[in-house]
């Protein structure tokens, strides 16, 4: 298991595992850039397990990296679901400021397969299912 699993197509599944090194997080953010690459709709279940973080450089990178794909973001990603452990986890990932920031819908839920199935619901909801 890596820092960082990504999987599945068009649901992409993303589970943050322990810290990530620098190379990690510069690795997802590759493997991020392959998904907007394809052009096509696609939305997001991530899971982050407790002390799965990143260095100041790695969230300074994806700052950056997101600043830059805004709009590749907003045309394809249909939604981020958020898999969280308790109600407090989700009101800090799922912040209103974090909403805000992020060209597409975010919501948090306790149940993995609640949030997968709001993920497909992003997808044929706005006819991007493929």
């Amino acid at each position: 298991m890596s820092a960082i699993d990504m999987m599945g197509w068009p649901v992409v599944v993303v589970c943050f595992n322990y810290p990530a090194t620098d190379q990690d997080a510069e690795k997802w953010l590759n493997d991020l850039s392959d998904i907007l690459a394809k052009e096509a709709p696609f939305s997001m279940v991530i899971q982050a397990r407790p002390n799965s973080e990143f260095s100041p450089f790695a969230r300074k990178m994806l700052g950056l990296w997101f600043k830059e794909n805004r709009l590749k973001l907003q045309d394809h990603c249909r939604g981020i679901a958020r898999h969280v452990q308790s109600l407090e986890e989700g009101e800090r990932v799922v912040s209103d400021n974090m909403q805000k920031a992020m060209p597409f819908p975010m919501k948090a839920f306790m149940d993995w397969q609640l949030a997968r199935d709001w993920a497909l619901e992003r997808l044929e909801s706005e006819g991007s299912f493929a």
